[in-house]
């Protein structure tokens, strides 16, 4: 295990429970604000969150500020996040960074490179549902996000929902937008060990997201998992990642107990994170101070 403090306080916390290192605001594709969403930390009387946006840090102050408003006595502690995109043997995984400062320089510089290209794929993206027939234009998505909020295909699906006729966004996702659909272009995706070199350098740790939702854990027998886990894992090792999000909102026990042995082995931290975007949708509700490990 790599011996910070950052990183052996997020393994340990994650494996006492109570905790939840996995949440998303409307500065991406959540739906609640920063301090909407340290207020229901609060009142789920979580010990410790991170604010994991994708390609952003931009809810970092508002979580702060509504932190030092609140200023009452345990309030848990926060642990600034991101999440990124990244290509892995041929298809997309996702990275969690944590980090100990708000705004690292190096991070910011390379996140702005991402913005550009989600904004180019998005025009491309509304080029081709307006093909399709949908009126929907660049600034629809402003309507369905904060006005500092990254853009991407769930705005797109919110719309969908709004004008287009589909029952929920994930019906939008499966007939539209997801990848293989008829409106879906692929993104640009730099590879893992260029994110975890970034969050290196940026004096964060790299951590892969749900490991369960790229099929590793599907075969029933536990034996092939196992192999399946400990190839991936130690692959991933060797690219920067140095740990493994093992108690996932729509992980099973079975998986999160797999995924554990395994990145325990291999000397990997282990995280615990929800993955809640504050919507009635297919992610899963933020953890709750009883929240632990396994259940």
């Amino acid at each position: 295990m790599t011996d910070i403090p950052l990183a052996r306080f997020l393994h340990e916390a994650s494996l006492s429970g109570g905790v939840d290192f996995h949440l998303h605001s409307y500065f991406s594709d959540g739906a609640q604000s920063p301090a909407q969403l340290v207020r229901q930390v609060s009142t789920n009387k979580l010990k410790a969150f991170a604010l994991t946006d994708h390609d952003s840090m931009a809810g970092i102050p508002g979580v702060r500020d509504e932190m030092d408003r609140l200023s009452s006595p345990g309030l848990p502690r926060f642990v600034p996040g991101v999440e990124c995109s990244a290509q892995f043997q041929g298809r997309e995984v996702h990275v969690l960074g944590y980090f100990t400062e708000d705004n690292p320089a190096d991070l910011q510089a390379y996140l702005q490179e991402l913005a550009w290209e989600r904004e180019d794929r998005n025009r491309r993206m509304l080029a081709r549902l307006n093909q399709l027939g949908y009126a929907i234009q660049a600034a629809d998505l402003a309507d369905e996000a904060d006005a500092s909020s990254i853009k991407g295909r769930v705005h797109m699906a919110l719309w969908l929902v709004r004008e287009g006729g589909f029952a929920t966004i994930l019906d939008a996702f499966h007939q539209l937008l997801a990848e293989g659909k008829p409106a879906y272009i692929p993104r640009q995706r730099r590879s893992v060990e260029e994110v975890a070199e970034v969050f290196k350098r940026s004096g964060g740790l790299a951590v892969l997201a749900h490991p369960q939702l790229y099929g590793w854990c599907d075969d029933p027998d536990e034996g092939k998992v196992l192999s399946e886990l400990q190839v991936h894992f130690e692959a991933l090792r060797g690219k920067g990642i140095e740990g493994i999000e093992c108690f996932h909102g729509q992980s099973s026990s079975r998986q999160s107990q797999l995924m554990f042995k395994v990145a325990a082995g291999l000397d990997l931290i282990c995280t615990a994170g929800s993955d809640s975007h504050g919507r009635d949708d297919q992610h899963a509700e933020m953890y709750h101070g009883e929240s632990r490990p396994f259940s």
